[in-house]
């Protein structure tokens, strides 16, 4: 049976449009598998132990690492995807995909073994010690064993939304948290098996999203095909070009996070439960940022590839849009849920102040940080992956880790959550502006650096298939 044909999508019809739908059908996607993991934050709550709820905080930043390469991965193969869609080359888009899943596993085989080797070090080096610790190494162990099904999970749905199947990739993530919502109440209270059955749920959730995304893939849209063999070195290298860059891009985050995990350590128990809390909530009340940023990347990238440079400008203009529109909704709805959040969570103390001091000064910055999440993909899809990793270490390093120290040291924990959303304010602004420059220099023909980097894009776009320049 033929292949499927795939036409670009994302080069005609409204811009907003296209990328107001892969955002809200990302958003939902990731909303299911979040909410999950607040509900598992809930039932860990009811077990009365604060120390399990820091537990699954410090597990949460260690496996965040692992997650962070895999996104990087999948943002390399789906718009290298996108880009030769968009330049026509469906036999090429295939070689990407199907190699893509191979050079996944590159990454995560090995970092899996790693952590889970280092499993104590990594945990103890941003905070968690004593009955915390164990706790934290146990519910790590479990579900970082499966970082491979994550990166297959990760490439996979990126590649329905790169062949404009959003609706695929949305539901994947559904059914996948739908699942977990299902098995986590049995394996945590029915079983018995408290936070090692949360650890479960989550495995199991990710092998269903794997599942249902890779079958969708390969049997609805015929993009799995028999390795090329002689070019698989090749794609390999033109898969690192952009890859290597998207990784540190996403690594400077931990980071950050472990610095801030650290300083809230310092604390007490109540500090980190609650910015455990935190750490749930916030994917939860901002998936529609976090699923505008993987919906940029496939637009941009499909007109890039096919020389529309206006529209490329016109996905930057149209984000930053669909940001204002999503962002002050949801913080006038956490500003006034507060008091049923910290019920709900059986916060008290500190850490209940520290909720509404997060849901009444914090939540505001995601204006400006959601502009940073629209301007990296667009660094990307604009063959300039090196700014996005730069925009991020930047924040990460530059920003948070000073302002955080500071203002920790001046408002307690209160500081660390105010040094962070500094920091992506800051960032916000510099990254969207730089994001403006570049799109406006490519759409009026002008060369984005010094001669020996336009010189060695252009002689890129002409070896490597696929990226061809065009327009």
């Amino acid at each position: 049976m033929a292949a499927p044909s795939h036409k670009a999508t994302y080069t005609e019809g409204s811009v907003f449009g296209h990328v107001s739908n892969l955002a809200i059908t990302s958003a939902i996607g990731m909303f299911a598998i979040m909410i999950v993991d607040l509900v598992d934050m809930f039932f860990i709550s009811i077990l009365g132990q604060p120390s399990l709820a820091a537990a699954v905080g410090f597990a949460g930043l260690g496996l965040f690492l692992g997650a962070s390469i895999t996104i990087g991965v999948s943002i390399s193969v789906s718009t290298l995807v996108a880009q030769a869609l968009g330049e026509d080359e469906e036999e090429q888009a295939r070689r990407y995909a199907t190699h893509g899943l191979l050079y996944s596993l590159c990454w995560t085989i090995p970092i899996t073994i790693l952590t889970l080797w280092y499993a104590e070090e990594l945990l103890s080096l941003i905070g968690a010690s004593g009955e915390t610790l164990q706790l934290a190494i146990t519910y790590f162990r479990i579900v970082g064993a499966s970082l491979p099904i994550l990166g297959f999970a990760f490439v996979a749905t990126s590649l329905l939304r790169a062949v404009g199947a959003a609706k695929l990739s949305m539901w994947s993530t559904i059914i996948g948290g739908a699942v977990n919502a299902v098995v986590d109440p049995l394996l945590i209270f029915g079983v018995g098996l408290g936070l090692t059955g949360a650890a479960i749920a989550s495995v199991i959730s990710r092998i269903t999203v794997a599942a249902i995304a890779l079958y969708s893939v390969a049997a609805k849209h015929g993009l799995i095909i028999k390795p090329v063999w002689s070019a698989l070195l090749g794609d390999f290298k033109a898969l690192s070009s952009i890859a290597l860059p998207s990784i540190l891009t996403n690594l400077s985050a931990p980071i950050s996070s472990a610095f801030a995990t650290a300083q809230m350590a310092r604390f007490g128990t109540d500090a980190v439960a609650a910015a455990s809390v935190v750490g749930r909530l916030t994917p939860v009340a901002f998936a529609g940022l976090y699923g505008l940023s993987s919906a940029v990347g496939p637009v941009a990238s499909q007109n890039m590839g096919a020389g529309n440079y206006h529209r490329v400008r016109e996905t930057l203009t149209g984000s930053a849009k669909f940001v204002v529109l999503y962002v002050v909704p949801v913080t006038l709805l956490m500003f006034f849920a507060q008091d049923t959040l910290i019920k709900i969570f059986s916060l008290q103390d500190e850490a209940a102040e520290l909720l509404r001091f997060y849901a009444t000064f914090i939540v505001g910055s995601y204006l400006l940080f959601g502009l940073q999440l629209s301007a990296n993909p667009v660094f990307t899809a604009l063959r300039h992956p090196g700014f996005s990793t730069l925009s991020n270490v930047v924040r990460d390093l530059l920003f948070a880790i000073p302002l955080i120290f500071l203002l920790s040291a001046e408002f307690g924990a209160r500081g660390v959550l105010a040094g962070q959303a500094l920091a992506n304010a800051l960032a916000g602004v510099l990254a969207f502006a730089t994001a403006i420059w570049m799109s406006g220099k490519v759409e009026r023909g002008e060369a984005l650096g010094p001669e020996w980097l336009r010189v060695r894009l252009h002689r890129e776009r002409h070896v490597v298939p696929g990226i061809q320049h065009r327009g």
